[in-house]
């Protein structure tokens, strides 16, 4: 692989595979990368094996080869541990799930030290299909014993991937919508994304259906259904009358003669793309496109994790009012988590701003804490700290901070719970 301008990654982490690719500026687009020679596009297990013998850690097929001869203890479904916050004992010895990652993470990134040993990673995005608010947190926790801190990692949803893949390819392939069918274990998913270009910058959002339904993983070994007619069923009701460039097909529920003959019936008038690494090359896009080499600099990619409004709130500062940004638009919800210093003027009153990039609609909040402290004028300071609880919903907590030495915080606290 050619020595790039930066090292950008992409790491799409599954419970049962991982996939790796590497930005490449000799082909101007993302390649991905395996365990073997030959074999790049094969995706690694996510297991890892303590040998009995040496106790040494292996990873991948090395480490589901080694387990099933019994020579190690297997230990694998790492998300669904950093979920539950398990612990692991291998060994008479407890590993917790972040640690078990971070053992993942480091031994399957050395793929890409396999290439390029001598450069640092300039930007690295790990993408996953549940962007629980644990797991994002338990990988940020595991990049940072690596030494990757959030200026050089990022995580984000399979859904943010998905549009950053279709949107980094040919404009001619999302002149219009664009859809992808996600067809796994968990079931059939369907993920449209919309272009408002009627917008500044231009907005691009997803919409999901969960088809599970209606065809489910389960299905595919049952001999007396027809996969293929019943796909085409649920693809022609989920398209009709919708105006798609392009489709693309991914998970391995996809494989098999079946799909083949459903996908080539609903190329008519449409591209359409089945692959696997869909995801992993997501990411890479992504990654570059975070490292500061934009092409996508005049759209806003809004997935269905993320918060639509903006929110500000008014204050007074440099003698005139003003109004401050606590958090932007576009961001996911998981991560907002802001807090400014206010010191009232009269009453302890908090304006609101909220302001939508979808719809542009303008909406203001009035909070009133109740029962604030018997204080003189501008001798209180409160603390406002923004979070949210999903993408639609904010919390705002307004603590007291008293005032120095002069009027020691209370401790009191505010909770105001807005939709966003």
């Amino acid at each position: 692989m050619d020595a790039p301008k930066k090292l950008i990654v992409g790491y799409d982490l599954c419970e049962d595979y991982t996939q790796i690719s590497c930005y490449s500026y000799k082909l101007h687009k993302p390649v991905t990368i395996g365990t073997a020679e030959g074999m790049d596009d094969c995706p690694i297990p996510t297991v890892l094996c303590v040998k009995y013998d040496t106790k040494q850690w292996l990873f991948g097929e090395d480490a589901v080869a080694c387990a099933a001869e019994g020579g190690g203890i297997r230990i694998d479904h790492l998300l669904s541990k950093l979920k539950t916050g398990e612990e692991t004992e291998i060994l008479d010895q407890k590993f917790s799930a972040i640690s078990l990652l971070e053992k993942f993470l480091r031994k399957s990134l050395m793929l890409v030290k396999n290439y390029f040993p001598t450069q640092l990673i300039t930007k690295l995005v790990v993408t996953v299909k549940d962007a629980h608010p644990v797991i994002v947190d338990g990988i940020y926790e595991a990049l940072y014993q690596l030494g990757i801190e959030r200026d050089r990692g990022v995580v984000m949803s399979h859904v943010g991937a998905y549009l950053y893949y279709a949107l980094s390819q040919d404009k001619a392939l999302w002149m219009n919508d664009v859809g992808l069918f996600d067809f796994d274990e968990q079931g059939l998913s369907y993920y449209q994304i919309s272009l408002n270009r009627r917008t500044n910058p231009i907005v691009a959002g997803v919409k999901k259906q969960d088809l599970s339904d209606s065809l489910n993983y389960s299905m595919i070994d049952q001999r007396d259904l027809d996969l293929n007619y019943i796909f085409k069923n649920i693809a022609d009701t989920v398209l009709y009358k919708q105006i798609i460039t392009t489709l693309y097909f991914t998970g391995n529920g996809f494989e098999g003669e079946w799909a083949e003959s459903a996908i080539k019936s609903l190329c008519t008038g449409r591209r359409a793309f089945l692959g696997q690494n869909l995801y992993t090359k997501g990411a890479c896009y992504a990654a570059k496109e975070l490292s500061g080499d934009r092409k996508l600099e005049n759209y806003i990619l809004l997935n269905e994790e993320m918060i639509t409004s903006s929110v500000w709130i008014k204050v007074y500062s440099d003698a005139r009012v003003m109004e401050v940004p606590l958090t932007q638009a576009a961001v996911p919800w998981y991560e907002v988590n802001e807090t400014i210093e206010v010191i009232p003027e009269d009453e302890a009153e908090i304006e609101i701003i909220l302001r939508n990039i979808m719809t542009r609609d303008i909406i203001r909040e009035r909070l009133v804490p109740n029962h604030t402290p018997d204080r003189p004028k501008r001798m209180t300071r409160l603390g406002i700290n923004l979070t949210c609880t999903s993408s639609t919903n904010a919390k705002i907590t307004v603590t007291d901070l008293g005032f120095g030495d002069f009027y020691p915080e209370t401790g009191r606290m505010w909770e105001f719970f807005i939709e966003i």
